[in-house]
This record gives structure tokens, C-alpha cells and sequence, in this order.
């Protein structure tokens, strides 16, 4: 060992217990030993005696309308020792864990000066009501800020403090205390700085925080609470506080930490008022004891936080927990603000001066707004839009469609044919087709207002839909024994996709089965291999479509590296301001009530979303929190669901083309709905992962638009290594799926009726 480590360890320890400071009266024989003792015992023992200027103050205290003269206030300081030796005045305070020993005025002298620059914004009067006050404190990180706040005040008689929690180097960011504390646990490290502050005030701790078997005692030994000042992290706790709280009505406040958001529960005026406002009021108050994970937790953690009322930076920082973040972000300045506004409300509500109960949001960043707009302000870009497809759209697009004899539909045909072909799947089930009957043909309509997306300039996903679309009509005419002529782009106009009559006989195509069973199941799977003969069977099916083929991936390796690429496609959505439209405004609905269920789009049940991530989703849906991720080049959060989803998954498959042209990708589609049909007929769970093509395919295609030189080398990265990964050489990648052995799914997107999506206006006869 060196000397120096030697040394080191052989050093003093630090006190890691003591918090209450020794006060010892000089005036006394008794007192006097004491002292004597101390300081023939600890050779460290420093002495700060500072007592002449603390009386020069007292003087001028007690005579706040003389105009002091420097010689004749050290004259009066000196007289009102009333010959007493200035040794033996006052009171020495030891401080044991500092080994400091501090000459002060006794307690009532001392009291008034320190408490001489109150006045009058608290009156001699009220000062001594306050000195009678019981207030508890659980929770030392907000809660110290409030308690240092109460003690310069003079606000109490005693504090009570609660925390389990030892001061940590993280903590300082927002703990008013020095490196030297580290180590101790909150409630000594609070009480010591109380001390240093007014040694006389009664400061009680509760170092093993609030359990069920102290909260009695925490609230009534030696009197009553007159406020609870709740601030701890556990959730059970903050129950099982404001309980008692209610019991005893004692009044509960709470800090936030965040745009200033106060709780105030008037529990002695209102007896019965519901706790926490309520919020809670719909849960199982009992399992919050039990919560041990953070889905157990969130039930009670989310009414209380308010996710509509919580800052941008909150939400995007949250959205970075256990992935560049650890835990909740604080800042010292909002702590330090919410130990003011609690001490304020203490002083007002103990006064009789303040009654109400509720939420109060004390937000700096809007009171205080910048006038100029800021270096951050930003301008947002119009939202998306798009011709509607109309009946008169149709009608008029229609009209230049040149007559084409054929055996001609009946309307029970077409009927059963439009049935079908509204059971197709659609990007953010938005079901962007409408058909009409006309001289017997069935005309298909591309509704852009639905399907149209300013990311996808290369119209991919208008073509997978609508090529989805006609294959279930392809598909449930061949149930009829109906054969199909498919004319694409008859018109030469996107919008107008196809127009489908009759070419005689045919037999029933197996697929046909499968068309009421296809579904999109996000759920996990249990990552069983997929057997050959389905993997036979699902490239049998994308064969029957020309220069369409089938890349199918099932290694371990492989699907964690795609998972990579699909996860960093995916994050890239959602930052980027349309793609965010897209997802949140346009495809996403929140509710699942059956009175309120829409008829498309994504309902938030059929995400299959465990708590946290509904909650990262409801987040996410703030748009100014994700520009923050995208500038601070973050959110890689979202990478974490694609991660656990492939964990799961048995199989990736890939659906790519020769001709990607307008033509070619709505026979893509066809492909794309055919390996679904056949992957759901095998019992195999699918779920539509084709971000990284979608987006690539924007960049590719229609140049970027809309999208930043940064974001685009991204989407192409990502493409390249997907393309690496499936060994593609020529063939365009449209489409992917990820496939699994899964439960069946939650919910089932639903889907509009028939007489939302067939035009309503007369055909020509």
C-alpha cells in the first residue's frame, strides 16, 4: 500500500448520522464545562464568533428609527451586553458534523434579527402564528428547496422530513448542497443545512422515509400537521399520504417541477373533497401498493402528470428515458421555484389568507414570453391537402372513359364485388377508394384527400392500395366464377385506376378464403421458425403476379439487423414534420368507445401498445416536442418497440418488382395482398413494416421533396443496407411484412360501409 492511501485511510470518516446542532448557554458553570470539554476533546474543532456584529444588527432591530452613527452603534452593542462578558453572551452552537462551534444570540434575539428583514411582508403577528406551525415535507429533492424556503421564512415551529434517499452527484443539478454531503441520506443532509441556517428551529427526520408503519406517527406525534408538502417519487405513497391526510384533514400541497404546476387539496376545508382531484378516482386505489413495474404504475402516474399540460421539453425529454436520459429531467430552476411557491402558499394558507383548492400552472416560458419570437420560434409548414374525390369528380372523370361493349355487371355483382374490395388493407387504414357502376363496368377511384401523402412524391402507396383493392376484386369475382378484364389507368389519369368488366368464366381462386381472415396483428409473436411448406406456399402466391417476387428472411441475425434499419426508418417518420401529420393527425385515432369508434384509420387498441408505449405514442403526438428530438438529433426511443417486435418475429418478408412504373406497382400490390392472404391462411401473423422502402422510395422517385439533405442520405443509408441484407440485386423493394406466430389481435380495424364508398349519383343508362 502507498503511503498516501495509507493516509487516506487512516483519514477521519465522515459523520454520516448527526443533524442536530448542540446549543450550549455560557451564562451557566454548566454551560461553560460543556464548552470546555469540547474543545479539550476535538483538536478540529473550529470557532466562528461573529457576536458583535450580530448585536451591532439586534441595536438597530430594536430601534428601526435611529439613524446609527458607526462609533455609536459599537457603542450600544457593546452596552446592551449589559457588562456581561461578550464570551458568555448568547449561546455557542456545535455543529458535530463540522466541527464547528458558532457564537449566536439565544433564540428570541436571534430570531428577531434574522427575521428583521420580513417585515412587513409578514407582521410580528403573523410571524408568531407561524412559529406554531407543523409542517411535513416527504420527498428531499423538490422537497429540500421547499424546506430551506420554510426555514429562512421562519415559517414553522417543526419540520417534519421523509426520504429513504441518499444524496447522490446526479442530484446536484437541482439540490442546493456542496460534494462533501454526498453520501448522506436526504432528510440529514436537509436537517444540517436547516441548522447551519437557524439552529433553533425544531427539525424532525424521518430517514427511512414514509412506510405504512410511521405515517401516524409522521403525522401526529407531538401535534398535527398543519401541512403536508408531498413531493416523492413513489406512487403508493403519494396515495397513501393523501389518505391519511384526508383522515386527519390536513390540507396536502405538491410541486411539480414542471411549467410550475402547483396541487393545492383543501382536505381541512373540505372533508370530503376526492384526492388528487379525482384523477385517480376511477382506479383501484388499493393496487397502487402493489404497482412494482412501470405498467403497474402508469394507471396512477399519468391522470397526475397531465400529458396534455406537460412542457414540450418534458415530453420530448420523456420520450428519451432509458434511451440518452435515465430518468425525469429537473432543473434547479424550476425546483427552486416550486420551493417558493410552496413556501408562499404555506405562509398564506397558514395566515388564513389563502382557501382554494386545485391546479395552478406558474409557467416562466409564458409569462415571461419572448416578444421577438426567439431564436427557437418556428413557422409551421401548411398541413397537406388534396382534392376530394367527389361524386361529380368521379362523374366528370368518368365521362372521358370511351365506351367499351362487355357483358355488363349487375348491380348484385357489383354490390359483392365492392364488398370485397373494401376489405382490402390500406397505409393507416384509410381506405382511399370509391367505385362506381357505369354501363356495366365497375370503375375504381383513387380518393387522393385519403391517400395521398406529401412523402410518397413516387406514389407508391397509393399503388400497393388500390393494387389490393382490385386483387379482392379479382379474387371474390373468381368465387362467382366471374373472369375479370382489369384495364389500369384508362384514362391515362392516376386518379381513375382501373375500370374492371366482365371476360367471361373462371374457376374459384383459393386465396378467395382468406379475404374476411386477413388482418394486420402487431402483436409479439413466440419466434418459432416458419416452416417451409409456408414459406412454399406464400411464394406460390406472389408467382401468379408478373414481375413480382418474393424475398423471404428468417435469421436471427438478419431479423436484428432489419429491425435496425426498420426502427431508423420509423424514427425518421416521426420527426420529420409530414410524416408526423401523416401518423398522428391524419392515420391515428385515441379512442376505442364504442360510441365514438371511427370507421378507419388507426385506432390506438389495434397498435397492441403495452402502457408505456401508449403513453409514448400520446406524447409523440405533440409535434413541437419531436421538432426538439429532430434538433437535438434524438429519439431513438422508437427504435425500441421495433427491436422487441423482431425479437419476437419469426420472418420477414419482402415483396420487390421488375417494372416499377405507375402499371407495374398496382400488380405489386396484387402481389402484396396475395403473400398476405396466404401467410394469414397458414395461421401466420402479419404486421406491415415497409417504412425504410416508403420513404427511400419518396427520395428516389420524386426527389426529396419536402425532406432535408440530412434526412434524405439517411433513408438512403437505410435502404442500401436493407438491400444488402436481402441480397437484392435489380428487383425495386415496394413492400414488407413482418411475420409471427401470434395470439389473434386485439382489435380489428374497422371498416366504412359500402354506401360511404359507391358514388351516389346515377349512372348513364
Amino acid at each position: 500500500m502507498n503511503a498516501w492511501t495509507e493516509a487516506l485511510n487512516g483519514a477521519f470518516q465522515p459523520d454520516l448520522h448527526s443533524h442536530r446542532p448542540v446549543i450550549i448557554r455560557p451564562s451557566s458553570a454548566e454551560g461553560q464545562a460543556v464548552l470546555q470539554d469540547l474543545l479539550q476533546r476535538d483538536p478540529r474543532i473550529v470557532v466562528h464568533d461573529h457576536l458583535h456584529s450580530q448585536l451591532r444588527e439586534l441595536v438597530k432591530a430594536l430601534n428601526p428609527s435611529v439613524k446609527w452613527e458607526a462609533a455609536a452603534l459599537d457603542e450600544a452593542a457593546r452596552a446592551h451586553l449589559a457588562g456581561v462578558p461578550a464570551e458568555e453572551y448568547g449561546v455557542w452552537v456545535h455543529y458535530p458534523w463540522s466541527h464547528r462551534l458558532v457564537h449566536l444570540l439565544d433564540e428570541a434575539e436571534f430570531a428577531l434579527v434574522r427575521t428583521d428583514r420580513n417585515r412587513n411582508k409578514i407582521t410580528k403577528d403573523e410571524q408568531a402564528i407561524l412559529s406554531g406551525k407543523r409542517v411535513g415535507v416527504i420527498g428531499l429533492s423538490v422537497g429540500q428547496s421547499v424546506s430551506l424556503a420554510l426555514a429562512m421564512e421562519r415559517s414553522f415551529g417543526e419540520l417534519r422530513l421523509a426520504d429513504f434517499d441518499t444524496l447522490d452527484l446526479s442530484n446536484l443539478n437541482r439540490i442546493r448542497s456542496g460534494v462533501q454531503s454526498l453520501g448522506l441520506n436526504k432528510t440529514v443532509n436537509v436537517a444540517r443545512e436547516i441548522a447551519e441556517i437557524d439552529p433553533f428551529l425544531q427539525v424532525t427526520v424521518y430517514p427511512e422515509g414514509i412506510t405504512e408503519g410511521n405515517l401516524e406517527d409522521f403525522f401526529t406525534r407531538g401535534g398535527k400537521l398543519d401541512l403536508l408538502v408531498e413531493e416523492c417519487d413513489s406512487v403508493a405513497v403519494k396515495i397513501l399520504a393523501r389518505q391519511k391526510a384526508k383522515e386527519l384533514r390536513v390540507p396536502v400541497v405538491m410541486d411539480t417541477s414542471d411549467r410550475g404546476l402547483i396541487d393545492v387539496e383543501r382536505f381541512d376545508l373540505e372533508p370530503e373533497r376526492p384526492i388528487l382531484h379525482g384523477l385517480v378516482a376511477h382506479l383501484d386505489l388499493a393496487q397502487a401498493a402493489k404497482a412494482r413495474t412501470n405498467e403497474e404504475k402508469l394507471p396512477f402516474v399519468i391522470p397526475v402528470i397531465g400529458l396534455d399540460t406537460m412542457s414540450v421539453r418534458m415530453k420530448a425529454s420523456m420520450l428519451e428515458i432509458e434511451s440518452t436520459v435515465g430518468t425525469w429531467p429537473q432543473l434547479a430552476s424550476s425546483v427552486v421555484l416550486g420551493g417558493a411557491l410552496v413556501a408562499d402558499l404555506h405562509r398564506r394558507m397558514a395566515l388564513g389568507q389563502f382557501t382554494s383548492s386545485g391546479r395552478w400552472f406558474i409557467d416562466p416560458e409564458e409569462l415571461l414570453q419572448d416578444r421577438g419570437g426567439g431564436p427557437n420560434a418556428k413557422g409551421q409548414p401548411p398541413l397537406p391537402g388534396a382534392e376530394p374525390m367527389s361524386d361529380e369528380l368521379m362523374t366528370a372523370l368518368a365521362n372521358k372513359l370511351e365506351t367499351v361493349p362487355s357483358d355488363p355487371l349487375s348491380q348484385e355483382q357489383f354490390d359483392r364485388l365492392v364488398s370485397a374490395a373494401i376489405m382490402a388493407p390500406s397505409a393507416g387504414n384509410l381506405q382511399p377508394w370509391r367505385f362506381m357502376l357505369r354501363e356495366g363496368c365497375l370503375l375504381v377511384f383513387h380518393d387522393a384527400e385519403r391517400g395521398d401523402s406529401p412523402l410518397d412524391g413516387g406514389r407508391l402507396i397509393p399503388a400497393m392500395d388500390m393494387g389490393a383493392c382490385l386483387e379482392n376484386i379479382r379474387l371474390e369475382a373468381s368465387t362467382m366464377g366471374l373472369a375479370l378484364r382489369i384495364d389500369a389507368y384508362p384514362t391515362g389519369d392516376h386518379r381513375l385506376v382501373a375500370r374492371v368488366q366482365l371476360s367471361g368464366r373462371t374457376s374459384a381462386d383459393p386465396l378467395a378464403a382468406n379475404l374476411a381472415l386477413r388482418c394486420t396483428n402487431r402483436k409479439k409473436g413466440d419466434a418459432r421458425a416458419l416452416p417451409k411448406e409456408a414459406t412454399t406456399l406464400i411464394a406460390e402466391a406472389v408467382a401468379q403476379v408478373p414481375d413480382c417476387s418474393l424475398h423471404m428472411l428468417d435469421h436471427r441475425d438478419a431479423l436484428a439487423d432489419m429491425a435496425e434499419v426498420i426502427g431508423g426508418a420509423e424514427r425518421l417518420r416521426v420527426l420529420h414534420p409530414l410524416g408526423h401529420h401523416d401518423l398522428f393527425r391524419k392515420e391515428l385515432r385515441w379512442t376505442s368507445r364504442s360510441e365514438e369508434r371511427p370507421l378507419d384509420g388507426l385506432e390506438i387498441g389495434t397498435l397492441e401498445l403495452k402502457s408505456t408505449e401508449e403513453v409514448g405514442f400520446r406524447v409523440a403526438a405533440d409535434r413541437a416536442a419531436m421538432d426538439l428530438l429532430a434538433e437535438w438529433d434524438a429519439g431513438r426511443g422508437f427504435m425500441k418497440m421495433t427491436r422487441e417486435q423482431f425479437q419476437s418475429a419469426s420472418g420477414l418478408m419482402l415483396i420487390a418488382t421488375r417494372r416499377p412504373d405507375a402499371s407495374g406497382l398496382l400488380e405489386a400490390g396484387r402481389a402484396m395482398q396475395r403473400a398476405w392472404l396466404a401467410a394469414s391462411a397458414q395461421g401466420i401473423a402479419v404486421h406491415p413494416c415497409a417504412a425504410p422502402i416508403l420513404l427511400s422510395h419518396h427520395v428516389r422517385f420524386a426527389g426529396g421533396k419536402g425532406m432535408s439533405e440530412p434526412f434524405q442520405r439517411q433513408l438512403l443509408q437505410l435502404r442500401d443496407r436493407m438491400r444488402e441484407i436481402f441480397a437484392l440485386e435489380t428487383d425495386e423493394p415496394v413492400f414488407m411484412m413482418r411475420l409471427s406466430y401470434a395470439p389473434s389481435p386485439t382489435a380489428r380495424s374497422l371498416r366504412r360501409p359500402t354506401s360511404a364508398v359507391i358514388a351516389r349519383t346515377k349512372s348513364p343508362a
